[in-house]
Protein backbone atom coordinates (compact mmCIF):
# COMPACT_ATOMS: atom_id res chain seq x y z
CA UNK A 1 0.00 0.00 0.00
CA UNK A 2 2.67 2.31 0.75
CA UNK A 3 4.34 2.04 -2.86
CA UNK A 4 0.94 2.67 -4.50
CA UNK A 5 0.90 5.89 -2.34
CA UNK A 6 3.95 6.87 -3.13
CA UNK A 7 3.62 6.41 -6.95
CA UNK A 8 0.83 8.73 -6.85
CA UNK A 9 2.23 11.12 -4.54
CA UNK A 10 4.81 12.33 -7.42
CA UNK A 11 1.95 13.07 -10.36
CA UNK A 12 1.61 16.63 -11.25
CA UNK A 13 -1.33 18.33 -13.40
CA UNK A 14 -0.44 17.38 -16.51
CA UNK A 15 0.28 13.84 -15.32
CA UNK A 16 -3.45 14.02 -13.91
CA UNK A 17 -5.05 15.61 -17.20
CA UNK A 18 -3.57 13.15 -19.19
CA UNK A 19 -5.14 10.03 -17.40
CA UNK A 20 -8.38 11.91 -16.78
CA UNK A 21 -8.08 12.52 -21.00
CA UNK A 22 -7.29 9.08 -21.44
CA UNK A 23 -10.45 7.89 -19.50
CA UNK A 24 -12.43 9.89 -21.38
CA UNK A 25 -11.33 8.70 -24.94
CA UNK A 26 -11.89 5.16 -23.44
CA UNK A 27 -15.48 5.62 -22.45
CA UNK A 28 -15.83 7.43 -25.92
CA UNK A 29 -14.02 4.26 -27.54
CA UNK A 30 -16.65 2.21 -25.53
CA UNK A 31 -19.30 4.28 -26.80
CA UNK A 32 -18.41 4.96 -30.67
CA UNK A 33 -15.92 1.87 -31.74
CA UNK A 34 -13.91 3.93 -33.33
CA UNK A 35 -10.39 3.19 -33.49
CA UNK A 36 -8.62 6.58 -32.97
CA UNK A 37 -10.45 6.63 -29.66
CA UNK A 38 -8.46 3.40 -28.68
CA UNK A 39 -5.26 4.81 -29.84
CA UNK A 40 -6.00 8.04 -28.17
CA UNK A 41 -6.49 6.34 -25.16
CA UNK A 42 -3.32 4.02 -25.34
CA UNK A 43 -1.01 7.25 -25.99
CA UNK A 44 -2.25 8.90 -23.10
CA UNK A 45 -2.40 6.04 -20.51
CA UNK A 46 1.05 4.99 -21.37
CA UNK A 47 2.75 8.82 -21.18
CA UNK A 48 0.73 8.82 -17.24
CA UNK A 49 2.01 6.25 -16.15
CA UNK A 50 5.49 6.25 -17.04
CA UNK A 51 5.53 9.68 -17.12
CA UNK A 52 6.97 10.42 -20.58
CA UNK A 53 5.88 13.18 -22.59
CA UNK A 54 8.30 14.64 -24.22
CA UNK A 55 11.32 12.23 -26.57
CA UNK A 56 14.07 13.40 -25.33
CA UNK A 57 13.10 16.54 -23.69
CA UNK A 58 12.33 18.20 -27.30
CA UNK A 59 9.89 20.15 -25.76
CA UNK A 60 11.98 21.96 -23.01
CA UNK A 61 12.87 25.70 -23.54
CA UNK A 62 16.61 27.05 -23.39
CA UNK A 63 15.04 29.97 -21.51
CA UNK A 64 16.87 31.35 -18.51
CA UNK A 65 15.27 33.65 -16.28
CA UNK A 66 18.55 35.93 -16.73
CA UNK A 67 18.50 36.25 -20.27
CA UNK A 68 17.88 39.89 -21.10
CA UNK A 69 14.74 40.00 -23.19
CA UNK A 70 15.15 40.75 -27.10
CA UNK A 71 13.16 43.89 -27.82
CA UNK A 72 14.37 46.75 -25.52
CA UNK A 73 11.37 49.12 -25.03
CA UNK A 74 11.94 52.40 -23.22
CA UNK A 75 8.58 54.66 -21.74
CA UNK A 76 7.31 57.29 -23.61
CA UNK A 77 6.69 60.57 -22.03
CA UNK A 78 5.35 63.33 -24.42
CA UNK A 79 6.98 66.60 -24.14
CA UNK A 80 4.94 69.53 -22.75
CA UNK A 81 4.49 72.30 -25.50
CA UNK A 82 3.66 75.62 -24.74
Amino acid sequence: MKLIKKFFSDWNIARTIRIALAIFLGISYYYNRESIYLFGTLVLSIQAIFNISCPGGSCSTNYEKTDSPVIKTEKYEPKKQD
